[in-house]
């Protein structure tokens, strides 16, 4: 028996899998990737979006909550929960820290490639 099935193994699957077993769940992980292509869309990106209110290693400028908070609201065009929206985006300060705890690597980003911040 197992407490929580994760199907597939991008960044999302493998967060919500890393999570549930810190709370002690038993956990299965599916993935039909062959191994040099696991990660999902994580491989092809430099970077992920997390507030930061000054530059750190990876990150370059900042991204603060307010300006973050302002692209969630073109993106989604006004469809969304600001409390939860919110809360989302200040939790994100910490997921670069707690990914590394589980051995994720970030690279920096390249010479004259797109900004990534």
């Amino acid at each position: 028996m197992i407490d929580v099935l994760v199907i597939g193994g991008g960044n999302a699957a493998l967060c919500a899998a890393l999570m549930a077993r810190e709370a002690g769940a038993s956990v299965l992980l599916l993935e039909a990737a062959p191994c040099e292509w696991r990660g999902g869309n994580s491989q092809h990106t430099r970077n992920l979006r997390c507030m930061h209110d000054a530059p750190q290693d990876v990150l370059v400028d900042a991204y603060p909550e307010e300006e973050y908070w302002q692209d969630l609201l073109k993106v989604t065009g006004g469809l969304t929960d600001e409390r939860l929206a919110r809360l989302a985006i200040r939790a994100s300060s910490t997921c670069r820290d707690w990914m590394r705890s589980h051995g994720v690597h970030f690279q920096p980003p390249l010479s004259g490639a797109l900004h990534v911040a």
